[in-house]
């Protein structure tokens, strides 16, 4: 079918606080509140009506801006910057198609900024809070799902304005027959969090798991997501209790490891997973890594190919993600040796429909590239839906989910959300969070006309984006 043809007419945003039940590091941070910004943009359309979409993401601390001078605060403000000028950039725009759009804005709104000293992962975090509002918006307005809209590219995708050897039948081939109803969980198993028992003597008294071993039995889980922090000694003694903990499960789990930026060059890498795979205690577990985030600060990890040699020395795939802040990022990546990309909305969905066709042309037999599912701890209702509506699409079997582990169920919702969200979701949502069964979330549910999400979120809830102030994340206010 035929793309219709739109231009956005308004957008809002709005925020709300959010406060962990446990505390959560990642790289240099540790993050114990977070505000999570909702956008709603309005979309006009050349054949008739008008639709309003939504998109939410966090605005992540020292994740999109890692450098040290920058505060949390000077963080959150950069990413609001980044989406007004999205947001004035749609504005400005001409009709076009929901890729048309996107790809007539992205250059326009890097350069605005680019120009305020911020980094192009805050960009492309932007940019893509328009991109996932505008495909909700269509698909409301079309009555298809996300997946029923890439399938008959009412869309208008054309992937050769990105990458001109691709065709929209090398997306095609790239996904499966139909959407995934099923993602098996990935549980991160960050720095700071507690093992088993005896460690967790400040743990909320919630009834939710907070130890490694608890969710491994409450939730069956098949997949972990393991932190390290680049400090041989620490991380080593750290994944040696990992594994015992693993063992004493009694049934396979599968691991990838992520480094966060947390190493300085190829040489250091190497030799870290040197002493890492040929640890006795770590045989097991070293054994069941599938692939490595992001190990390499984004500033050296794309600076020169990595070598036969250096890749057999660290000895499983390399995947970027950081490093992923812009369209063609991945295909620079694959020249350079790597074999895996990360899918986060937040960093684009027609970047990562296209990335899957690059991974797809460029498969062999013994020469696997690949899309992995990582998210940024979305939460219900609109992050964590629509992520997981892309992710049935790409086909990808293990998704990172943290958000239930980190944040208490679906407290951070209204009483009519949660209603709602119960009401549509049964079978991945319970009055207690998501529902894991034998590690699986099952999520055909989100098939629903729109990005994954029946109902747009209640705009009594959270503060007006101008109205918000940083403060407002202290816990007494």
């Amino acid at each position: 079918m035929s793309a219709p043809r739109l231009r956005v007419t308004g957008s809002r945003l709005r925020i709300r606080n959010l406060f962990t039940r446990l505390p959560f590091r990642f790289g240099s941070v540790t993050m114990e509140a977070a505000p999570l910004a909702l956008l709603e943009v309005d979309v006009a359309f050349e054949d008739g009506g008008t639709q309003r979409g939504v998109a939410g993401d966090f605005l992540s601390i020292k994740w999109f801006d890692k450098r040290p001078e920058k505060s949390p605060a000077e963080n959150v403000a950069d990413l609001l910057q980044a989406l007004r000028h999205a947001r004035a950039v749609y504005s400005e725009a001409g009709a076009g198609t929901p890729f048309g759009s996107w790809d007539a804005t992205y250059d326009e709104i890097e350069r605005r900024v680019s120009a305020d000293g911020f980094v192009r992962l805050g960009a492309s975090f932007a940019a893509s809070m328009l991109e996932r509002a505008v495909i909700d918006a269509t698909g409301r307005h079309l009555g298809q799902s996300f997946d029923a809209m890439v399938r008959t590219n009412a869309l208008g995708i054309v992937p050769q304005k990105v990458h001109a050897d691709l065709g929209q039948g090398d997306l095609e081939r790239a996904l499966p027959e139909r959407p995934s109803a099923r993602v098996a969980v990935r549980h991160t198993v960050g720095l700071v969090d507690p093992l088993a028992a005896g460690e967790a003597d400040a743990a909320p008294d919630d009834g939710l798991p907070v130890t490694l071993a608890q969710y491994l039995t409450r939730d069956g889980l098949r997949w972990l997501k393991i932190k390290v922090s680049g400090d041989v000694e620490a991380d080593r003694a750290r994944l040696e209790r990992i594994a015992a903990v693993i063992a004493s499960h009694g049934r396979p789990v599968r691991c990838t490891l992520d480094g966060n930026e947390q190493f300085s060059s190829v040489e250091q890498l190497a030799s870290f997973f040197e002493a890492v795979r040929t640890a006795p205690e770590l045989h097991s577990l070293w054994r069941s890594v599938a692939f490595i985030e992001q190990p390499l600060h984004r500033d050296t990890a794309m600076a020169r190919p990595l070598d036969a040699a250096e890749r057999r020395a660290i000895g499983r795939p390399l995947l970027i993600d950081e490093s992923d802040d812009r369209p063609t990022a991945f295909r620079e990546a694959i020249e350079l040796g790597y074999r895996g990309v990360s899918h986060k909305n937040c960093k684009g969905v027609y970047k990562s429909l296209l990335n899957a066709a690059l991974a797809a042309r460029h498969d062999r037999a013994d020469d696997r590239h690949f899309l992995s599912a990582e998210d940024l701890t979305n939460l219900p209702m609109v992050p964590l839906q629509a992520d997981l509506a892309v992710v049935a699409t790409l086909g990808i079997e293990h998704a990172e989910r943290n958000g239930h582990h980190y944040f208490h169920g679906l407290d951070h919702l209204t009483d009519g959300e949660r209603r709602r969200a119960l009401g549509h979701h049964p079978e991945l949502y319970g009055e207690a969070g998501l529902r894991i069964r034998d590690g699986m979330l099952e999520i055909g549910s989100l098939q629903v006309p729109g990005l994954g999400v029946v109902d747009r979120p209640d705009e009594v809830a959270g503060v007006a984006e101008e109205d918000w102030r940083f403060e407002m994340l202290e816990k007494d206010s």
